[in-house]
């Protein structure tokens, strides 16, 4: 069947979110940060609101109080987790043995409430995992990629990937990763091979400039140099997971083509970075959209003659599913 390519794009003006930056940061310092859970609702509900797929724009639909909550929730944590460091080691390693358990459900909860409360077509997201998937993923796997000495890392960061896209649904339609361990795996030893090369010229560099007792002139500068190509390293770390996730993820027979660019994102990166410093923090909004915008127009979707006859069917499916999930979603924690 004809596949047709389907563009993401962003409407998303800058003086049109100033506003409502500028109105959130000043609510959010008057009421001791009480509205942040209100502004978050704000912002997030303007940049859903602008992105656009098929003429369709997203919706966000969270409740702030929920939101509210669940950061109070937070900071009661924070609060206990501190006292105890002081009262007593003993009583911190408890909460730390509770929260260890803890925190899958924490994460499953707040991907729950996220993707509930994010809707296309008056369509909504799904969330649905087990728990001890979600514990082995989230616990299990860091414990290995300590014992690994990090050598098991891109296979935490390729399952915990898959943990969410594949537990999470459109409607009753389920999102799919195929993507390997091994892509992911060739990504990071790409980053290694790298990174080693610079150690292995640092330390030539060292013994160079010891002999010629010239240490001070080469070493600084070479060390200097050494962060921007670091830099580099993330952001094509960044790039290239995100292009290779989503474009191995498949929603029925609709397929999602990235296409970010690492010399694209370092440039966004650096300038938007120096923008905000130079400006005292004022240029936010601006590297905000900035960022949004280019992002958004590296991502599209591959779709066939059927997707309003699909669309239509999952409308008619999420009805069944009905509001019961409403009350339970009350945690918004970012993963």
């Amino acid at each position: 069947m004809e596949q047709h390519k389907q563009q993401f794009e962003f409407h998303g003006k800058t003086g049109e979110f100033f506003k409502i930056w500028i109105v959130n940061l000043m609510l959010s310092i008057v009421t001791l940060g009480v509205y942040s859970a209100w502004a978050k609702v704000r912002t997030r509900k303007y940049f859903y609101s602008n992105t656009v797929l098929m003429n369709s724009s997203f919706d966000y639909l969270a409740d702030p109080v929920k939101i509210l909550k669940g950061r109070l929730f937070a900071l009661v944590l924070i609060v206990i987790y501190s006292l105890s460091v002081v009262i007593s080691p003993m009583l911190q390693a408890g909460i730390m043995v509770v929260f260890i358990p803890l925190f899958p459900w924490v994460i499953i909860k707040a991907l729950k409430f996220n993707l509930y409360n994010s809707a296309y077509r008056n369509i909504r997201f799904h969330f649905a995992a087990d728990y001890l998937k979600a514990l082995w993923v989230f616990v299990g796997l860091p414990i290995l990629v300590a014992i690994s000495v990090g050598l098991a890392y891109p296979y935490f960061v390729r399952e915990r990937k898959k943990f969410v896209l594949d537990h999470s649904a459109y409607g009753t339609r389920k999102f799919e990763l195929s993507a390997s361990t091994k892509q992911f795996y060739t990504v990071y030893l790409k980053v290694f091979a790298v990174i080693v090369i610079i150690l292995l010229l640092m330390t030539a560099l060292y013994y160079i400039a010891q002999t010629a007792s010239i240490a001070e002139v080469i070493l600084v500068p070479a060390i200097l140099l050494s962060y921007p190509v670091l830099l580099v390293m993330y952001v094509y770390l960044y790039t290239a997971t995100t292009n290779l996730t989503l474009n191995h993820t498949m929603l029925h027979n609709f397929k999602f083509v990235s296409s970010l660019e690492t010399g694209t994102m370092c440039w966004l990166y650096l300038s938007n970075m120096l923008a905000i410093i130079f400006s005292l923090g004022l240029l936010i909004p601006w590297a905000m959209i900035r960022m949004a915008k280019y992002k958004i127009s590296c991502l599209a979707l591959f779709t066939d003659n059927e997707v309003d006859v699909f669309l239509a069917a999952e409308a008619e499916r999420a009805d069944a599913i009905g509001e019961e999930l409403g009350d339970i979603l009350d945690i918004d924690i970012g993963l």
